[in-house]
């Protein structure tokens, strides 16, 4: 690939904002990446700030689920409880319970793996 603005010159990076190949004269190094000289500065400055967001954003989502959970296992052991401590419940109550305990354990195993991320 050559550089976009001097097709006789092999291009060494591509722009992060519009991907054009570019030669060592025609490039700017920002933060996290190669942008066209006073171009896409700008843009892959904010591509960057996104990428960052979006990595927070996913560790607070974890915590949501892990809260979720918490809730889960909570409802299933009252309702476990409601089984055993009354008998007209007993069946409505289990069946409650597993439910909830379900629920908890597909949460948890879906904040696990936003916590890997």
């Amino acid at each position: 690939m050559n550089c976009f603005n001097h097709p006789t010159i092999t291009a060494v990076a591509v722009c992060k904002n519009c991907s054009k190949g570019l030669c060592p004269d025609c490039l700017t190094e920002v933060e996290n990446g190669i942008a066209c000289t006073a171009t896409c500065i700008e843009e892959v400055k904010l591509v960057n700030a996104l990428i960052h967001k979006n990595k927070r954003a996913t560790e607070r989502v974890a915590g949501s689920y892990y809260r979720t959970t918490f809730i889960y296992f909570a409802m299933a052991l009252l309702f476990f409880y409601a089984a055993f401590a009354y008998a007209d419940l007993k069946l409505y109550g289990a069946i409650a319970g597993a439910i909830f305990m379900i629920g908890g354990f597909l949460t948890l195993y879906t904040a696990s793996k936003y916590k890997k991320s």
